[in-house]
């Protein structure tokens, strides 16, 4: 079997992360919005439920940018992540411009609901990536005779 056609290593662990991303943040989602109806009202629910979804949107891009860019050659696997970066900044900022602008959000819990999903997003990176048991090279092939198929 050629490296060509394999699907590369990191496919698999980034769908792993993807799928336990919108798990945990549909978790925190709930306990922000249950939070911010307590602190602050539907200005707190609407808060906690734009700030996990915020999360959960940059973070699936990431998960689905490497899914996509793994395909491709390594400079336009750079090519992908840097543009998919980019993006999800000049994005976030216009999101948060919006969000701020208008009443229906209450700040300390946006940041706060943004702050826990965050460090879930985290902790599922790091607890998918540990567990995968990636080897330290992956997709090499090493020089010698060749090998029957």
């Amino acid at each position: 079997m050629s490296i060509e056609n394999k699907e590369p290593t990191s496919v698999p662990v980034m769908r792993s992360v993807l799928r336990w991303s919108v798990i945990l943040t549909v978790a925190v989602a709930v306990l922000g919005a249950v939070i911010g109806w307590f602190v602050a009202e539907w200005a707190g629910v609407w808060s906690g439920l734009i700030g996990a979804l915020l999360v959960l949107l940059f973070s699936g891009v990431t998960a689905l940018s490497i899914i996509l860019a793994a395909r491709f050659d390594p400079i336009y696997f750079v090519v992908v992540i840097l543009a998919g970066w980019t993006l999800k900044l000049i994005v976030f900022i216009g999101v948060l411009a919006v969000v701020r602008a208008f009443d229906f959000t209450h700040d300390w819990m946006l940041w706060g609901t943004m702050l826990a999903a965050l460090l879930a997003q985290l902790a599922v990176d790091v607890v998918v990536v540990l567990r995968s048991r990636q080897p330290y090279a992956s997709e090499v092939e090493l020089p010698g005779p060749e090998r029957p198929e």
